[in-house]
C-alpha cells in the first residue's frame, strides 16, 4: 500500500491549559425516535417494551425478559441508524437470528468512532510552537462560519519511536461526542505552511456542521455537500498541492 495523508472523521475562550471536565457529557435523546424504534420492537413480541438509550461503550446492545416486560438497552447510534439495520437490530434482539447479528455487527464496526471517548483530565494545548491553533480556528470561523462553529481544538500528542516508519497519517480528526478538533503535532513545524493548517483546521471544522452522509447501512465521512463546501476554502489547491509535494516530509516528522 502507497503512502498517504488521512483526514478522519463543540468557541474557546482560552488558548492554553483548557482541561476537560471528569463528568461524562450528557445525552440528548430525541424522545420522537426513540419511541419510533420501541414500536418496531413491540411489533414483533407480545409483551410490553421498555426502550433506554445510553452511551455506554462496553454494552452496545442489552436486553431482559422480567415481569412480563422486553426491557432492551441500546447505545443512542441506532437511533438514527437506516431502516434496514433497525430491522435487524429487532431480529437479532427478539429472535436472536445470526444473519441478523452480523449485519449489526457491521454497522458497530462501521461508527466505531461514536464510542470513542477522550481520556479525562487531558488538557487541550492550542498554541504550538510555531503555529497556534486558537488564532487559525478563530480567523477561519469568522472568514467561512459566521463565527458559528463551537468545538474545542488543541494539538494531538507526539507518537513513539515505532511511528517514525509509518506509510499513512492522521493529519486531523473531529469527535462529535466531545466537539473536539485534533490535529497531528507533525504540523508544528516552521516548514508547515499556515495555510496549509489552516486548510487541515478547516476541513474538521466541517464536520462539526455538516452531519454524515449515508450509503447503505454505511456512513459517507465525506458526502457531496462537504466535498462542494471544502472546494470553498481559499487555499484549497494550494494546500492540496503542497501536501503532495511533502507527503513523504510528513510521515518522518
Amino acid at each position: 500500500m502507497g503512502a498517504a495523508a488521512i483526514r478522519i472523521p463543540e468557541r474557546v475562550n482560552a488558548q492554553l491549559a483548557l482541561v476537560v471536565p471528569s463528568s461524562h457529557p450528557r445525552i440528548f435523546v430525541h424522545e420522537g425516535a426513540r419511541q419510533a424504534l420501541e414500536r418496531r420492537f413491540a411489533s414483533a413480541v407480545p409483551v410490553p417494551v421498555l426502550l433506554s438509550i445510553t452511551d455506554n461503550r462496553h454494552s452496545i446492545i442489552s436486553h431482559s425478559r422480567e415481569g412480563g416486560i422486553l426491557r432492551v438497552r441500546l447505545h443512542h447510534m441506532f437511533l438514527d441508524a437506516p431502516a434496514s439495520v433497525q430491522r435487524a437490530l429487532v431480529r437479532y434482539v427478539v429472535r436472536g437470528e445470526k444473519d441478523a447479528s452480523s449485519f449489526v455487527g457491521q454497522y458497530i464496526e462501521v461508527n466505531g468512532a461514536r464510542l470513542a471517548r477522550r481520556s479525562r483530565g487531558v488538557p487541550l494545548v492550542a498554541k504550538g510552537e510555531r503555529h497556534d491553533l486558537f488564532s487559525i480556528f478563530q480567523d477561519l470561523n469568522d472568514r467561512y462560519f459566521d463565527g458559528t462553529v463551537n468545538a474545542l481544538v488543541t494539538w494531538g500528542r507526539a507518537g513513539t519511536r515505532r511511528d517514525q516508519r509509518r506509510s499513512t497519517i492522521k493529519l486531523g480528526s473531529y469527535s462529535a461526542l466531545d466537539r473536539l478538533i485534533r490535529i497531528h503535532p507533525a504540523l508544528d513545524r516552521r516548514w508547515v505552511p499556515r495555510y496549509f493548517v489552516a486548510y487541515v483546521v478547516f476541513h474538521e471544522m466541517l464536520h462539526n456542521v455538516i452531519p454524515h452522509g449515508r450509503g447503505g447501512a454505511r456512513r459517507m465521512l465525506h458526502p457531496p455537500d462537504f466535498l462542494e463546501r471544502e472546494r470553498e476554502f481559499r487555499h484549497y489547491d494550494r494546500a492540496l498541492a503542497w501536501e503532495k509535494r511533502h507527503l513523504a516530509r510528513l510521515l518522518r516528522a
